[in-house]
């Protein structure tokens, strides 16, 4: 008996080493065991409201990953990341509703796209030296001149935007009756994008993202190529924004560019999820998503009636007192308590020996 329960101790010693041994390993292990209850909340929650916020959160959090990677990781201020996932959402509407190509194929298309776009912003503000804030402004110009641009296009809707075009349910055109295939959509989307990001986080190149995050100059005179590692965090953000906003725009059904060219929808979609979760961090979009998204919608059901432009200062409160009080995020929060919880373990496992 006793032998069995020195086996069984060591058994789950090995279990909490595994899931929880280091800080990046406790990361995915929480990322993962979000994902899962997001997977199955169908099982509790019933409500296609309901499900409809989980939906929206579970990809608010891939979106943040697609930014976490390039501003989290490598420093790099990309403000208006808005942009690339609308250009991922017109690209998907347009091949559909002109081109009867399917979202299955129009969504990855939209996010070579976005890459794309964003190769070009990140070789012209290196081409140019644009760091920090001229960086950011140089993305915020370039919204308004796309959102000035979409309105007068005519070939995409212009300032009346494009509907999706509504037929009977269709698994070709993702067009679903009920919210649950959209769910889970969603969740496989994000977990692409946890791989990606933790691989990104682990390989060679992600440490030099890291690097340059830290200390650009330091990192050059260390022989690290600014211009191409820069340039590969905004290609990867930038394309994963692209499928976020291919699979958005299908989601929602509609698309103008006043909406989505929008700098308050950026600051609720983008970049609100990795601040309050934690930027920087494998787990904070996650987090934050889970917290911001539904956050959003009970200030907007209990606000609607109020005053034009309420609903916006309540929300940008709620921003504000999360960077005052958790500059880290939740993920520092947990950060912190997981330290202290190891360091417990570890003194414990080290006394019973």
């Amino acid at each position: 008996m006793g032998n069995m329960s020195t086996h069984s101790i060591n058994n789950q010693n090995k279990l909490i080493q595994f899931l929880f041994g280091t800080w990046e390993r406790t990361q995915l292990s929480i990322s993962a065991g979000l994902l899962l209850l997001m997977v199955f909340s169908p099982l509790v929650i019933k409500s296609p409201y309901y499900i409809g916020v989980i939906t929206l959160a579970c990809l608010y959090a891939f979106i943040g990953i697609s930014w976490n990677i390039i501003s989290g990781f490598c420093g790099q201020l990309l403000i208006a990341h808005i942009i690339f996932i609308g250009l991922g959402g017109y690209t998907t509407i347009v091949l559909l509703n002109n081109y009867g190509i399917s979202p299955w194929i129009g969504i990855p298309i939209g996010g070579f796209v976005s890459g794309i776009a964003g190769v070009v912003v990140a070789l012209i503000t290196v081409r140019y030296g644009l760091k920090l804030d001229y960086f950011a402004l140089f993305t915020i110009a370039l919204l308004v001149a796309l959102r000035t641009l979409f309105l007068k296009w005519e070939f995409v809707g212009g300032a009346v935007g494009m509907y999706l075009r509504q037929e009977t349910p269709s698994l070709n055109r993702m067009i679903f009756i009920s919210k649950l295939p959209y769910l889970y959509i969603a969740c496989s989307l994000l977990l692409f994008g946890i791989i990606i990001q933790y691989l990104t986080y682990k390989s060679k190149f992600g440490k030099y993202f890291i690097a340059i995050r830290e200390d650009e100059t330091a990192a050059a005179a260390l022989g690290v190529n600014l211009t191409k590692y820069k340039t590969l965090a905004v290609m990867i953000g930038t394309a994963l924004a692209g499928l976020g906003g291919g699979f958005y725009i299908i989601y929602v059904t509609y698309i103008d560019p006043t909406g989505i060219f929008n700098l308050g929808f950026n600051a609720e979609m983008v970049m609100a999820s990795p601040i309050i979760g934690g930027l920087g961090s494998l787990v904070g979009p996650i987090l934050g998503a889970l917290v911001n998204k539904p956050i959003a919608e009970i200030i907007r059901a209990n606000l609607a009636e109020a005053r034009s432009g309420i609903t916006m200062i309540v929300y940008g409160i709620f921003l504000i007192s999360a960077v005052l009080f958790l500059p880290r995020g939740l993920a520092g929060l947990i950060q912190t308590l997981y330290y202290r919880w190891f360091h417990g373990i570890t003194s414990t496992h080290q006394e019973g020996e």
